[in-house]
């Protein structure tokens, strides 16, 4: 009786043990496709928030952000770049094979940023309006 009960314990928590690992269920980005997008796009959006908070934008063009001290936003091969002023650029955040990331001035205080999660078919976009301060 002991070790029937054993056993079958010891299944279960394999049986569990696998399924966590198949759906990623305790991993930092799901596995999921839809989830996984929505995570990059939610991600993208906080990095942005915490960049633009307070600094002046510089220049808008549709695929670049100018803004802070020069420091430049773009994306490259589904990756968000940041290129602080006088530094080297690096990955901010991952949006996919296919993501991408536009900037439109919409007021004198109003910009939108339109974020999209891209992977083969799969995709996921969000948009959200910021209050910013633009010079020049």
């Amino acid at each position: 009786m002991f070790e029937s009960l054993t056993l079958t314990t010891l299944l279960l928590v394999l049986f569990f043990f696998y399924q966590n690992m198949r759906w990623g269920l305790t991993s930092a980005i799901p596995k999921d496709p839809d989830a996984r997008l929505r995570f990059y796009c939610s991600e993208c959006l906080t990095n942005l928030k915490t960049l633009l908070a307070g600094a002046p934008i510089l220049e808008v063009e549709p695929a670049r952000l100018r803004f802070g001290e020069n420091s430049l936003l773009y994306v490259r091969d589904g990756n968000v770049m940041l290129e602080p002023a006088g530094e080297k650029e690096r990955v901010l955040q991952n949006l996919g094979a296919k993501g991408s990331l536009s900037f439109e001035k919409l007021s004198e205080t109003g910009l939108m940023v339109t974020i999209q999660a891209q992977e083969e078919e799969a995709k996921h976009r969000i948009a959200l309006r910021m209050e910013v301060t633009f010079t020049a």
